[in-house]
């Protein structure tokens, strides 16, 4: 039996300027400057910050996703290898410089998402549960407990969220370029099978938890399934 692609045209416009007006307030509520950039946010507004980050770039990535799989796909291009001029068929060529390293790179926008492996969380547990009996046999032994803490009002470094919050407004900002991207990296993962498909199986808690109101959860989940629904492209090849 074959299936149809979900065509959300107009829901896309929308969604998108959600997100743009969404990604703006978040800017205002941090009281970014001009250089738009805090060093350190409370551990609590830290976590508020890293929820709402996932729901935006949730919802902007299945709308690039969606855009890019409405035209066809570019053909991936092979490169062949050339060699230096005066040298004989079959030697090596001298490897390439690398390219120069910057000081302040642009934070890019990740067009992809994958769930976490199983074994990834499982270390996770063993982790937390190696750190627990560790807890417990200090105090058995008479320890004292860690004098310091973790609390909301705690100070954390918070430069890997104004990344992410810059490289979403750059990519709200100028869209057909994150399209030309996706569309070059979904050609790849069609040509190669081994690649992971670009969306994870489910959107994040923090897109449809309990705590989000219905109409935004059920958005969500209708951007979800429509780009689901384009997976089988990729892999017809």
């Amino acid at each position: 039996m074959m299936f149809s692609p979900v065509q959300l045209s107009r829901s896309l416009g929308l969604a998108w300027a959600y997100a743009g007006q969404q990604a703006a307030a978040l800017a205002v509520r941090l009281g970014l400057g001009p250089l738009g950039i805090r060093a350190v946010l409370p551990r609590s507004v830290c976590r508020v910050v890293d929820d709402e980050l996932k729901r935006l770039e949730t919802l902007v990535r299945r709308v690039l996703f969606l855009v890019a799989m409405d035209t066809p796909l570019p053909p991936v291009r092979q490169v062949a290898r050339r060699e230096p001029s005066g040298a004989e068929p079959g030697t090596k060529s001298p490897p390439a410089a690398p390219p120069p390293q910057l000081v302040f790179p642009f934070p890019a926008f990740r067009l992809t998402e994958a769930t976490p492996s199983l074994s990834h969380k499982v270390s996770r547990v063993a982790a937390r549960l190696a750190a627990r009996a560790r807890y417990r046999n200090g105090a058995e032994a008479g320890q004292a407990e860690p004098p310091v803490r973790s609390h909301p009002d705690d100070l954390l470094p918070a430069m890997r969220l104004m990344n992410r919050l810059t490289a979403l407004e750059d990519a709200l900002t100028d869209p057909e370029r994150q399209v030309e991207r996706l569309r070059r990296k979904l050609a790849r993962i069609r040509a190669d099978k081994t690649l992971k498909l670009p969306l994870a199986d489910r959107p994040p808690r923090a897109c449809v938890g309990p705590d989000i109101p219905p109409v935004l959860r059920e958005l969500f989940w209708t951007l979800h399934d429509a780009a689901l629904s384009w997976l089988p492209l990729l892999d017809s090849g």
